[in-house]
């Protein structure tokens, strides 16, 4: 294994012992892909860049599971590949859960590093051993339980992956014919309440190319006392097609399914970003 290669694993290894987010990619090159493999449903897997893999492990450190754990040590064993610039790295935390003492396989990295920097980052975390760490294996079980196909809460997950990769005609095929939206903040010129999916996909082509979405995160499902209605949270990030500059935008949808289809949904949206970002996006 090349000298480079070995020193950013010591780097990564030391920064995870640290719970340092900042640390641990301060070794990414400006360009890496992080990629999460073994992910919770929902949960986004691809991060570009390395702003972006940074907010990831530090909001991954600041909840849920992880910050309950605390690290003494970080052990990993180390398997060299015909690849010059790939190491794949499993890593085990040593420390202690609420005076509980652990120590489990935590990850396993596939990790491809050029010119002393990571380029890319394959991550394989082991859930279930964080959770049995920290005395919380039913609550995850809870998390994991399956999900009725059709059900509100998967159409609101599917709705927010093909919203997050630009994907319009699969965003399209989740409205039933005759779906009432309503947007309560819409900025000027946006009505408040329209039916029909014909009037939806108008509204899509008049703003389609002026900014494209890249990933969403901060996702957040939220099930009611009526099954067929789902409160979605989450972010979308992208960037205005004509200038590139970078954006996210917040919202809150609570949505009601039936048969499949989206038939009724109130979109919140913060009204001085969707204003400033069309302006912007119609005047460049």
């Amino acid at each position: 294994m090349s000298t480079n290669l070995q020193a950013v694993v010591e780097h990564l290894r030391q920064a995870l012992a640290s719970r340092d987010a900042d640390a641990f990619t301060a070794v990414f090159a400006g360009d890496a892909v992080y990629e999460l493999r073994f992910g919770m449903p929902g949960q986004p897997r691809r991060f570009e860049g390395v702003q972006a893999i940074r907010q990831h492990m530090k909001q991954g450190a600041s909840e849920g599971i992880a910050r309950l754990l605390s690290f003494d040590d970080v052990h990993t064993t180390v398997y060299e590949t015909t690849d010059p610039e790939v190491a794949v790295v499993e890593f085990e935390p040593e420390g202690s859960a609420g005076g509980t003492p652990f120590r489990f396989a935590s990850s396993l990295g596939v990790i491809r590093v050029r010119d002393g920097a990571v380029v890319s980052y394959l991550d394989y975390p082991n859930a279930v051993g964080a959770a049995e760490a920290v005395g919380m294996l039913p609550e995850l079980a809870a998390a994991l339980a399956p999900v009725r196909p059709g059900s509100a809460k998967e159409v609101a997950a599917r709705l927010i992956e093909v919203s997050a990769a630009g994907d319009h005609e699969a965003m399209l095929a989740l409205y039933a014919p005759d779906v009432v939206i309503e947007i309560p903040f819409a900025p000027p010129g946006v009505p408040t309440r329209s039916v029909g999916s014909d009037l939806l996909r108008a509204r899509v082509e008049a703003v389609k190319g002026l900014w494209r979405f890249e990933r969403a995160d901060a996702v957040n499902l939220l099930e009611t006392a009526d099954p067929d209605v789902v409160v979605a949270e989450f972010t979308l990030h992208g960037s205005v097609t004509a200038t590139g500059r970078p954006f996210a935008v917040t919202y809150v949808m609570i949505v009601t399914v039936r048969d499949g289809l989206i038939v009724h949904s109130r979109d919140y949206g913060n009204p001085m970003a969707s204003a400033e970002l069309m302006r912007e996006a119609a005047g460049a």
